[in-house]
């Protein structure tokens, strides 16, 4: 980017590159944009791709800067700084205010990283016996069968089947809606994350542009 940014709008992706041009209006009136202004249409660009260059330190530095001490105000203060720049509400070619806002509140809350540590949900872990165990059966049989029955954590299903369950903490498998309308906008370019594995069996996210079609 360069150090003087002049208006622009966010046009598109285009051959797999976030396009961005410079606004008639700036070209006439010769304007050019320093400060939070400037600072706010950089974070707009870099937020919306999951490829980041250096450039992008100062503006990415700015956004995460604001923080409060609840969520909401937080997505209201960054919200609010994102505006500051003067493509933030323009319709013309793109539904910037909703840009905007999916980038308020999925950016930085999306990626595989987040999603591992704070997207996580309580499941019932199911375990049955192994071939050869039988419920109820010879205590030598069993022993030799490979089948070590659990622990007090877990309860025995009276099904007869000899299966036991317990609620387990895991890493949800379910994208939350904020990061699917964050990743999957055509005007937002590599930052899908994809979910691999199985829930009760160490599944988790990892980030993936093809997660985010």
């Amino acid at each position: 980017m360069k150090n003087k940014l002049k208006f622009f709008s966010v046009v598109g992706v285009l051959a797999g590159s976030l396009v961005c041009s410079a606004s008639v209006f700036a070209q006439q009136q010769g304007q050019e944009l320093s400060g939070d202004p400037k600072l706010a249409c950089e974070a707009i660009l870099c937020l919306s791709s999951g490829t980041r260059p250096g450039e992008c330190g100062p503006s990415l530095s700015r956004y995460f800067g604001i923080s409060y001490k609840y969520w909401s105000d937080t997505v209201k203060g960054r919200r609010n700084f994102l505006n500051q720049c003067p493509t933030a509400q323009d319709t013309s070619s793109a539904n910037m205010p909703q840009i905007v806002d999916n980038i308020a509140n999925g950016a930085g809350r999306c990626d595989a990283a987040y999603l591992n540590a704070n997207n996580r949900t309580v499941v019932q872990k199911k375990i049955c016996p192994q071939n050869g165990w039988q419920t109820g059966g010879n205590a030598w049989w069993n022993r030799n069968s490979g089948w070590t029955l659990p622990d007090d954590s877990w309860t025995p299903l009276d099904d007869g089947s000899g299966c036991y369950v317990k609620s387990v903490v895991v890493v949800s498998n379910a994208k939350p809606a904020l990061c699917s309308a964050y990743a999957n906008s055509q005007y937002t370019y590599l930052l899908g994350v994809r979910y691999v594995g199985d829930p009760t069996d160490g599944g988790h996210w990892v980030d993936d542009s093809a997660g985010g079609q």
